[in-house]
């Protein structure tokens, strides 16, 4: 019920665009500008694309919690999911042991492969596009190129730091799973 309000939403917002597009298209055609008057009338290319949801792993994994909250937003939304996992194993780290980078690298999107299955499972179930990603960046750095290479990219949801939970064990706190969202506008 809940996505056919967002995709209701939505779709009153397009139509609201639509209507504005129109209105100039017609003010140019009255003016007798036909040249922008069609090209505003022509349809939008932009009009069939869909939001993508960046949900980051924390390296390999994805937790329970922001695997379930990812999936209901990203139907809510009517929105694909890119699901990226991060290991900072640039060259710089492996100067000395460059050959073992190459193993350790191809272990660790073999392990990200094997833990992204069950999202990608529980995302076919519901009819939501998953496309999974692996980086050998920073995740700060990793969410950059991301950005770049798909720029529709709306909002992305990715679990809290594992520092902050062990200090809040430390402080005599229960540990709870933080899950943050942030909007890429």
């Amino acid at each position: 019920m809940e996505r056919f309000f967002g995709k209701l939403k939505k779709k009153a917002s397009r139509l609201g665009e639509k209507m504005d597009q129109y209105q100039k298209a017609i003010t140019f055609a009255e003016a007798g500008d036909h040249h922008n008057a069609k090209r505003l009338s022509e349809p939008d290319m932009n009009e069939g694309k869909v939001g993508k949801l960046l949900v980051v792993g924390r390296e390999s994994s994805f937790s329970g919690e922001v695997v379930d909250y990812a999936l209901d937003m990203a139907q809510r939304l009517s929105y694909e999911i890119l699901a990226l996992n991060t290991a900072p194993l640039s060259c710089e780290t492996f100067k000395i042991f460059s050959s073992s980078q190459k193993k350790l690298c191809e272990d660790f999107r073999a392990l990200a492969e094997e833990n992204v299955k069950l999202f990608r499972e529980k995302a076919e179930e519901l009819g939501i596009p998953l496309t999974h990603l692996v980086k050998f960046s920073e995740r700060d750095v990793a969410l950059e190129e991301i950005n770049r290479e798909f720029r529709d990219v709306e909002f992305v949801v990715s679990d809290a730091e594992e520092e902050r939970a062990a200090n809040r064990v430390q402080e005599g706190e229960r540990i709870k799973q933080a899950i943050y969202v942030y909007s890429m506008v």
